[in-house]
């Protein structure tokens, strides 16, 4: 490979913004990419549950979630199952919130303010990518510009850009599986404490987004039982929700924004070939019951730029080996713990809510394993 001066960023949510920020120097610019209107990048309301790990990322771009606006604090994990007494409290101190939510378009603009700082980068807003020739090393917009490039980067929506490039590698059992998001008031306050709700239909999560009432939904499922939710009038759907919730937060005063999505369980056997990488979702897409996709995708950039910055900022084959060596264990481990949760909770076989309940108490009730647990999903392990 030659030596790369220019990196094209082919999106430019908040995966491609924090590339961008990484790396972006006087020896090697960015260019980004987006689909989007910068309008309609920045009113996106997906919920991000930010670990520390993602934290102290934030933190080298004196982004502090203390002083920013839209970050909330999660002062607990509360997980539970449905039809058991069993569940598990999960907290760090009274002062130290155990991880953030955030609204995608909130993290977008805070990290834009940042990007529009760096003479380094460039940024163009609606350009979608049509089509690239990997041959030729070159792409095509929706205006029918050209652009040559010399090094590539994917991160979230690239669509099928990269079917004929990469092979993923899926799980079958996930492709029936999709998930309904709502943004619901409830009669309680919800105390900035996040829910994981297990049911023999699937896993249901309450991240709150606001200081007092109002959280992000997520109840995934298989399709029928998802499109049936979604169907549901306001009435119907708050009184399914009472039934497989339960009444921690009372009942739903509002439901707003309901929308459907596929899930999807899968990776790249390698996520960089040649002159290219891929990040994000493109790379490695798993199920949101542990809101660990966007906290690995920051791992990954935060690896990428060490080992980078370690080879005197020479983007080369030898640090794309490094990073994929470096990636690949964690990534797989947490793609193996996150469809193990789904499977193991997500059914009602004879006894086995049983011996689940007796796993979440026996969680709650050990300081070490409660520990581990916590640090393996706020800082990962290789």
């Amino acid at each position: 490979m030659e030596k790369v001066k220019k990196i094209d960023v082919i999106g430019g949510g908040p995966v491609g913004l924090l590339f961008a920020l990484f790396n972006a120097s006087k020896n090697l610019s960015i260019s980004i990419h987006e689909r989007l209107s910068k309008n309609d990048l920045t009113i996106q309301n997906k919920a991000l549950a930010l670990s520390h790990s993602t934290i102290d990322v934030l933190n080298k771009f004196d982004i502090k979630p203390n002083q920013a606006t839209g970050f909330i604090p999660i002062s607990k994990i509360h997980t539970s199952q449905k039809g058991s007494f069993g569940r598990a409290i999960l907290s760090l101190n009274e002062n130290t919130p155990i991880g953030f939510v955030i609204k995608y378009g909130d993290l977008v603009s805070v990290l834009l303010e940042k990007v529009c700082k760096n003479s380094f980068i460039e940024l163009s807003f609606s350009k979608e990518i049509k089509k690239v020739n990997f041959s030729s090393n070159n792409f095509e917009d929706n205006d029918g510009h050209k652009n040559n490039y010399d090094f590539i980067v994917f991160s979230d929506g690239i669509g099928n850009l990269l079917t004929d490039k990469f092979t993923f590698h899926t799980h079958d059992d996930f492709d029936n599986l999709f998930g309904l998001v709502a943004e619901v008031d409830s009669e309680l306050n919800h105390n900035n404490v996040a829910y994981e709700r297990f049911t023999p239909d699937g896993p249901m999560a309450l991240l709150p987004i606001d200081d007092y009432r109002k959280s992000t939904l997520i109840w995934t499922g298989e399709k029928k039982k998802v499109d049936r939710l979604l169907a549901l009038g306001d009435t119907e759907f708050k009184y399914m929700f009472l039934k497989n919730f339960g009444e921690r937060l009372g009942s739903l005063k509002l439901v707003n924004h309901k929308k459907i999505f596929p899930l999807r369980h899968q990776y790249l056997n390698s996520t960089a070939l040649e002159n290219i990488l891929v990040l994000g979702n493109a790379a490695h897409s798993m199920h949101p019951v542990a809101g660990q996709g966007f906290n690995l995708t920051v791992r990954d950039l935060n690896s990428f730029n060490m080992i980078l910055e370690g080879n005197k900022s020479l983007l080369d084959d030898q640090v794309l080996n490094l990073y994929q060596d470096a990636r690949r264990k964690e990534m797989i481990s947490l793609m193996q713990i996150t469809s193990g949760l789904v499977k193991g909770f997500s059914n009602n076989y004879f006894g086995i809510n049983k011996l689940r309940s007796i796993g979440l108490n026996l969680l709650d009730n050990n300081a070490f394993l409660k520990k581990e647990f916590i640090s393996r999903f706020s800082y990962g392990k290789d």
